[in-house]
C-alpha cells in the first residue's frame, strides 16, 4: 500500500480526532511506499496534466502519486477517475481489482 503527502494532508484536515488517529495508525502499520517532499514537484506536474482532463485536484494528486511510485494499480470508486486513460497505471474499482487478483 502506498501513501503520499496529499493523503497525509487530507487526513490532518479531518475534523474527527478519533477517525484521524485511526487512519494515521492504519497508514503507519500498512504503508510500504510513500511520496514525500522528494517527489512533490514531479507529482504536482503530473497532477496538473491530469487535472486538464477534468479530474479534481486532490484526486489528481492521489493518482499522480501512484504513478510516481510506479504502482501497478490505482483503486477507486470515482467514476470520473475510472474513465481517465493512461498506460502508466491500471485504474480499477475494488471489485475489478479483486477479480484480477484472483485470476
Amino acid at each position: 500500500m502506498a501513501a503520499s503527502f496529499i493523503l497525509i494532508y487530507e487526513n490532518e484536515c479531518n475534523p474527527y480526532v478519533a477517525r484521524r488517529t485511526s487512519i494515521s495508525t492504519y497508514l503507519g502499520d500498512n504503508v510500504s511506499e510513500y511520496v514525500g517532499e522528494e517527489g512533490k514537484a514531479e507529482v504536482i506536474k503530473t497532477a496538473e496534466d491530469i487535472m486538464k482532463t477534468g479530474i479534481k485536484m486532490k484526486d489528481s494528486y492521489h493518482l499522480a502519486s501512484a504513478i510516481y511510485l510506479n504502482a501497478d494499480y490505482f483503486i477507486t470508486t470515482d467514476d470520473r477517475v475510472k474513465k481517465y486513460s493512461t498506460d502508466r497505471i491500471k485504474i480499477v474499482d475494488p471489485i475489478e481489482f479483486i477479480k484480477q487478483e484472483e485470476e
